[in-house]
C-alpha cells in the first residue's frame, strides 16, 4: 500500500486520520503534563486527563478538518462525544487568550510534524517500490 494515496479513501485514509490523531495526543500530553496513557484511556479518569484527551480531539477536527465520524472512528469515541470535546475547548478559548495562544501554537507545531512524518512515510515506502 502507498501512504501517497491519502486523499483517495480507503485503508490510506484511516492511517492518516490515525496519525493525525496519535501526534495530536502525544502533543496535548506534553503540553497539558498529562501521562498519554490518560490521554488515551477508554474512560474519563480525572477531569484534567478529560481536557486534555479533548485538547487532543479538538485539534484534530479544527486543525486538520476531520470529520466527526473521522474523529470519533480515531480516538475511539462516538461522534457526539467528539462534537462535545471541541464545544468544551472552544469555550475556554473563547474565555481565556491564553489558552487559545496555546492551541494555536500547538496547531501550527502539529501541522508541520504530521506534514513531515507523512512525507516520510511516503518516502518509505516509495523507496522499495522503485526497486522492483
Amino acid at each position: 500500500m502507498s501512504w501517497t494515496g491519502f486523499d483517495h479513501g480507503g485503508a490510506g485514509r484511516l492511517l492518516r486520520e490515525a496519525a493525525i490523531c496519535r501526534q495530536c495526543e502525544a502533543a496535548v500530553s506534553s503540553a497539558f503534563a498529562v501521562s498519554l496513557a490518560a490521554v488515551r484511556a477508554g474512560h474519563r479518569r480525572r477531569a484534567r486527563d478529560a481536557f486534555a484527551r479533548a485538547g487532543a480531539i479538538y485539534l484534530a477536527r479544527t486543525g486538520f478538518n476531520l470529520a466527526e465520524s473521522a474523529a470519533g472512528r480515531a480516538f475511539g469515541r462516538h461522534r457526539a462525544t467528539i462534537g462535545h470535546a471541541c464545544r468544551r475547548v472552544a469555550q475556554r478559548c473563547g474565555d481565556d487568550p491564553h489558552f487559545r495562544h496555546v492551541l494555536s501554537c500547538l496547531e501550527h507545531a502539529l501541522t508541520r510534524r504530521v506534514a513531515r512524518c507523512l512525507h516520510d512515510a511516503a518516502e518509505a515506502t516509495a523507496a522499495p517500490e522503485a526497486g522492483q
